[in-house]
This record gives C-alpha cells, structure tokens and sequence, in this order.
C-alpha cells in the first residue's frame, strides 16, 4: 500500500511519549509498505534526524514549527469560534505540499496522527483515513480547566467543550479511529460512535541490560518525563512538596532524581529542595533508569498507558504509582507495581520498598514479565495496519 502519515511532531527519535509512538508506527508500517512521513519539527535540534527518517520512508516532509506563532494562530482560531488545538497545528504550506503530494500519489491509506492535524482530512485524497487520536484531548483541557481559575479556567472549558465537539464529528467522518486504551474508549457514550473507536495500545522495546535491584543499589527514587508536560510538572512538584519530605525524615540518605528535557520554571526550583536532584535532558534514560532504586508516577492527570511506566517495569525497576498511571497496564497491585494515590500511602510504600531490596527485585522481575508479554510493539501496531488497509 502506499500510506501517508501525518503527525504533529516529527515521529523521530522515539524519545517522548507521542514521539514513541509515532515512531513505531512508521517504522512497522514501511517495513511492509511504502509511507510518506509528514510533520512539523517543533524543536530544531530534531531536524538533524530528517534523515534517519528519509531512510525508512519514501519521502519526508519535516516543516520548522514556532510555537510561539502557532499559539498566537491557537488563539486566532479560538475567538473566531474553532479550537486552540486546530488552531496550534494550520499551516498553509503543510495544507500546500500535502495537496501536491496528494495530485502526485494515489495514497492507499492516510493515517493522521492526534487532533491538532485531523482538519487536514480536507485536503488528503486516500482510500481509506484513520485518525490516532492516543488519548481524547478533551479530557485534558477539561482537567485544566479544573485545576485553574478565572480566565484561564474558562479559556480551557471553551477549548475542551469545542474539542469534545470535533471529536464526536471526526468519528463520524473518519474510516476508523484510535486510542491508547479501553478506559479511554468507554468514556465515549454514544453506541454507534464508540463502535467506529479502536484500541490500539503502546509496547515496550525489549532491552537486555537491565539489572535486578541489589542490596547494594543507593537509595534513589526516579521520575522520567517530559518536563514542560503539565501533567509532568504537576506529578513532581506534588511529590516534592507532599511526600519528599516525610521520606528524607525516614530516609535521610534517599536522593529524588528528575530526569527529562525541557525542565519548567516550578520543577528547576525544585533543585533548591535538600536530597532533590533536577538532571534535565540525557543522552541516555536508561542509563540513569538503571541507577534507580525505585521509579515514581505519582500523576493527578494523564490520558493512556504512560511509557514511562511500561520503560521503567521493562527496566526490572519496582514503580510506585497513582491508579491514574497505572490505567491501561491491567497488572496486580503489590506484584507488579504498588498503587498509591495520597501522600501518606505512597510515603509508606516507598519507604518500605527503599528498605527492602528483596521485595524490590521480586516486583521489579515481575513487572518485566509483565509488560514482555503484554506490551508488544509488533502486535499492537499489526492491528493498526489492519484498520488502514480494511475494505
């Protein structure tokens, strides 16, 4: 088949949650057909990786986004009665070369990926068209909306009702849609909608170096993310504020390690905390993955199978985590991960699991199991490749 695929942000290298994904469904997809990459590169570091992926597609669209423009094109869009989202993602020379590329290429399939770049349906000739929306966007600025108020507030419950409203209108419209996981899915209440919805999961990438906790492994607890991510952001600066320090007095020698580019304002303040460490961006996770003790998703919001969880249980590392976190994984609390949803609670587990490195390598050498048999990356993106080319 010929498929285009159309994302967001540049599905390469897979070194953040949508970008993980994207990047895999690219690379299974052009091992079996021929795929032309489209995307916007909103970080120009990640222009050096054109191409990398030029060299597993037919051809690359890679066009420079500013964010800042397109925020100020957001919130054009937003008070002429469209969405932030829409908004962020319209660009005319994306709508221009995808129309050239469209009168060049009979394109068996589209697969658009989230809902910032679904209006290009429009102008997208395909047989058949699937939208991956990962996770309802919607639920997101409805969450913001929650935590935030005066104008703010009101600015996210206008974006997130109109997103709601795309999104009833973008399953009817398209041949088939996607999310991350069935939690997901079930939130969608119309009958005949929720039946166009699919579920596609996330995997892991199996690795070989990852070691059991041993007794002589440091006191460390690890947060791996994205850190300009609200919902990043928001997990860490809870953590710090409302367990950390109850841990430090039970643990004087623990050290809370946050790991990820891009680090705000709030979490970079974090580093004036005693036993907090703000790494900020590396050459290699897994590396500092390794060196944890414990890894921690203490998330208040957050849509789908967090990677971050799934990369630290393939890791052989006991993760503690909120319910929220652990949607989507389907794994037994106290064997696979611990579940801890107010800061007492995740304050006793850690600690306990900081002073018991036998129980720590038990549930870090089954959460490896767990997510080796349940998390494929070949398998999930096999039922995507069935979707595009359905009848």
């Amino acid at each position: 088949m010929n498929i285009l695929h159309l994302s967001h942000r540049i599905p390469f290298p897979p070194d953040k949650g949508d970008k993980i994904r994207s990047h895999h469904q690219v690379r299974h997809l052009a091992e079996r057909h021929s795929v032309w990459c489209a995307s916007f590169v909103d970080d120009p570091r990640d222009m050096q990786h054109v191409d990398a992926l030029r060299g597993l597609c037919q051809e690359v669209l890679a066009i420079p986004l500013s964010r800042t423009l397109a925020s100020v094109r957001g919130v054009a869009r937003l008070a002429m009665g469209g969405s932030l989202t829409e908004g962020f993602c319209h660009d005319r020379r994306m709508r221009t070369a995808l129309r050239a590329w469209c009168d060049e290429v009979a394109f068996d399939a589209a697969l658009i990926f989230s809902s910032g770049m679904a209006p290009y349906t429009s102008v997208i000739g395909a047989r058949r068209k699937v939208l991956d929306f990962c996770d309802l966007d919607s639920q997101k600025w409805q969450w913001y909306a929650e935590q935030s108020s005066g104008p703010r507030a009101w600015l996210y419950r206008v974006e997130a009702r109109r997103l709601r409203e795309r999104e009833r209108r973008w399953l009817s419209t398209f041949d088939a849609c996607t999310v991350v996981t069935e939690a997901e899915a079930e939130t969608v209440d119309d009958p005949i909608l929720r039946d166009r919805l699919h579920v596609v999961g996330n995997g892991v990438t199996p690795r070989h170096d990852s070691v059991d906790c041993s007794i002589d492994t440091p006191p460390r607890v690890g947060f791996v993310g994205q850190m300009d991510y609200q919902p990043n952001i928001d997990a860490v600066c809870w953590f710090a504020d409302r367990v950390w320090p109850s841990i430090r007095k039970r643990v004087p020698e623990a050290t809370f390690e946050i790991v990820g580019r891009a680090p705000s304002r709030e979490v970079r303040m974090l580093a004036a905390h005693e036993g907090i460490r703000v790494v900020g961006e590396v050459d290699d996770v897994h590396g500092h993955l390794r060196d944890f003790a414990v890894s921690v998703a203490p998330l208040r919001m957050g849509r789908g199978v967090q990677n971050k969880v799934l990369e630290a249980m393939a890791a052989s590392k006991p993760v503690v985590l909120s319910s929220r976190a652990a949607t989507g994984i389907h794994a037994v609390d106290g064997e696979h991960y611990v579940v801890a949803d107010d800061s007492r609670k995740m304050t006793y587990d850690l600690v306990s699991l900081l002073n018991d490195p036998s129980r720590r390598a038990a549930i870090g050498r089954s959460a490896k199991r767990h997510v080796r048999e349940h998390f494929r990356w070949h398998r999930e993106m096999s039922k995507l490749e069935a979707l595009l080319a359905s009848d």
